[in-house]
């Protein structure tokens, strides 16, 4: 820091000389002086701290606090803070008026907040008296004091300053900036906090007192919380909040998120079809998602009825797929006056079909190629696949999450096993590269049957070749050695893809085959060999593993298990999955616009957590489970869907 001279001439002849010096190694030139005038304090300003330093140099007044006030606000918006100290100490030896005095506090504060020393910056501000300072200085005090708010997490003290700022600021683009962010602060309060205010207390009068005003943005954003997902029912609570605050400042400058809720209106369908084999090799497949389907569609009207909510449901009208050509299909259609589409269900359908469903929404099981998809893309054309190229990425997203740093993958040699593994190496290769500089490729061995299983388990493991290391031993020394065989070390996870039998052999080959010292693999499966264990016998074979499946399998005590156990008992497994398919599809018909346009929504159903990307395709955030005692016991994991 530079120390204050024994006189403020030489003290400001030095900071002109150290200026000039900056400024011309740098290039610049110094405009011509227009007026002898200091601008007003805390206004935008024109030239930069070289010329204002000039001019108090020009005028050479000792007692000139004018030019030095603005030096020092152009000094820290240049982040010239060691020549803004010296100022700031000199000033502060200087007799001030109270208004000087807050000033000055104001702009020490400012320094300290452009150097990110938060609790320094709002204890400056703490120090000046605010009616003491101009109009502009009140209006940069007010964004300073919000700036500092926000960044330390006061959602509370941010949005009210935001309250006294907004009608004090004249620009109307900053307005509505000001505006939004008041919103997304008070989102940010607690409902216990938006709730303080009695909903049926109404304004005094028509010229609302700043308490009045403040509790109709909290109203605002307590309706924006209960319905954003529901724009319909946001937009009917608006009209009512508008009756109630005929007069509220917030009219005339609504928040983005509230002027744009006519883009959020939900899909309303009154005539849904649905495009599912009912008939032929996939009946069993088609007639699961249905029964899914009407299970919600029939819940949804009990829910209506007890909330007392008469708005007309829509009508359902199923297409069997075997059956029905897609001309057959698209005349039907027409004809109904089908207004939105869930299916089809085959990859082989939703190509034939997609197409000629362009100006219809549709929420499809599957989705068509990549780059057809990127060539005909229609926003309203969704995907909801259980894909377990996704449940692949998620394993090795938890795997890694549990600080694995070279797993090992056992699958099947087909088509879907090599699907299922090129997947999860994909994914894993991406995490290592995240965090190391030399990514670990994950190692992948395929398996052919179940009869070779013992002998592919010894070879993964290297069991074999750890038994011809102590026969050539053996025979070199001709002893007769007490030997141990001893499987790998290198690897720290395995993750199955399997069926239940095949995961009931691999399970113990790998438990027998593991060397007595060392430390046990940690086992992962797919859902592929969860299935239906009434006495728990199976499971214990299984101890320790964990595995992933759709959220409704996992959690067996929620209320719609329940329900399909008395009316559907002894179900698979793999028909209770596309029955939670059938399910969540037609709750997500109202779901879909939130999720395409609220950042960071998502639906909770009985798939899992679910999401939409960029390419309209719905991921489902699945559940994780490991067998203990007999039981499954679900996990706590923190996986986040890409």
């Amino acid at each position: 820091m530079l120390h204050v001279l024994t006189s403020p001439k030489r003290f400001f002849y030095s900071l002109i000389m150290i200026l000039t010096v900056t400024i011309l190694s740098a290039c610049t030139s110094t405009p011509p002086a227009p007026e002898d005038i200091p601008p007003a304090l805390f206004s935008k300003l024109d030239y930069d701290s070289a010329y204002y330093l000039k001019k108090d140099e020009q005028l050479g007044s000792d007692k000139n606090t004018s030019w030095q006030f603005i030096t020092l606000q152009a000094l820290i918006s240049e982040g010239k803070f060691t020549l803004a100290n010296s100022i700031i100490e000199y000033l502060q030896s200087q007799p001030l008026s109270d208004t000087q005095q807050s000033e000055l506090s104001l702009l020490l504060a400012d320094k300290l907040y452009r150097q990110n020393r938060l609790g320094e910056a709002q204890t400056a501000l703490n120090k000046l008296t605010s009616d003491k300072l101009s109009a502009l200085g009140y209006l940069y005090y007010l964004k300073l004091q919000t700036k500092i708010y926000k960044e330390s997490g006061d959602a509370s003290g941010a949005s009210d300053t935001l309250l006294l700022l907004i009608p004090v600021s004249s620009n109307e683009q900053e307005k509505q900036q000001y505006t939004d962010m008041l919103l997304e602060q008070l989102l940010l309060l607690p409902e216990s906090v938006l709730n303080q205010y009695d909903e049926n207390q109404l304004p005094a009068g028509n010229i609302l007192s700043f308490q009045e005003i403040k509790q109709g943005w909290y109203e605002l954003a307590i309706l924006y919380q209960r319905y954003q997902s529901r724009a319909n029912q946001l937009l009917h609570a608006l009209e009512n909040w508008q009756q109630r605050y005929p007069t509220h400042p917030a009219l005339s400058l609504m928040p983005q998120k509230l002027t744009d809720i006519q883009e959020l209106s939900a899909y309303e369908p009154k005539n849904i079809a649905i495009l599912i084999p009912l008939s032929g090799r996939f009946e069993q497949q088609g007639k699961a998602i249905q029964y899914g389907l009407l299970h919600a569609f029939y819940k949804q009207q009990h829910n209506k009825e007890s909330e007392n909510i008469t708005t007309q449901s829509p009508t359902l009208h199923f297409f069997d797929t075997n059956i029905q050509s897609p001309e057959q299909i698209i005349t039907a259609m027409t004809e109904q006056n089908i207004d939105f589409v869930i299916g089809p269900l085959l990859k082989r359908e939703v190509d034939s079909l997609l197409p000629l469903m362009a100006e219809l929404p549709v929420l499809s099981f599957n989705s068509i190629d990549n780059e057809q998809m990127e060539e005909n893309r229609v926003a309203w054309h969704y995907a909801f696949p259980i894909s377990p190229e996704q449940e692949a990425k998620q394993a090795a997203q938890l795997i890694a999450q549990q600080q694995h740093k070279k797993p090992l993958i056992i699958a099947p040699n087909s088509a879907y096993g090599k699907r299922i593994a090129d997947a999860f190496t994909t994914q894993w290769l991406t995490l290592s590269e995240q965090q190391t500089e030399q990514a670990e490729q994950a190692e992948v061995h395929l398996f052919n049957n179940k009869a070779q299983l013992a002998e592919f388990i010894s070879g993964v493991l290297q069991i074999d070749q750890s038994k011809t290391r102590i026969t050539q031993i053996k025979n070199l020394t001709g002893l007769p050695l007490e030997t141990e065989v001893r499987s790998r070390r290198d690897i720290d996870a395995i993750y199955i893809v399997s069926n239940r039998d095949e995961l009931n052999l691999i399970k113990p080959f790998i438990d027998v085959s593991i060397s007595p010292f060392a430390k046990a693999i940690p086992l992962y499966a797919n859902s592929r060999s969860h299935v239906v264990d009434h006495d728990g016998k199976q499971n214990k074979e299984l101890e320790k593993i964990t595995f992933s499946d759709i959220n409704y399998l996992i959690d067996v005590n929620n209320t719609v298990f329940n329900e399909v156990e008395q009316v559907w008992p002894k179900q698979p497994y793999s028909t209770l999955r596309l029955f939670a398919l059938g399910f969540d599809s037609y709750q997500l018909i109202n779901q879909l616009i939130p999720l395409q346009n609220i950042a960071n929504y998502n639906y909770q159903g009985l798939v899992g957590e679910l999401t939409l990307d960029n390419s309209n395709i719905v991921q489902a955030k699945l559940s994780w489970a490991k067998y203990q005692q007999g039981n499954s016991i679900e996990i706590d994991t923190a996986i986040t869907e890409e």
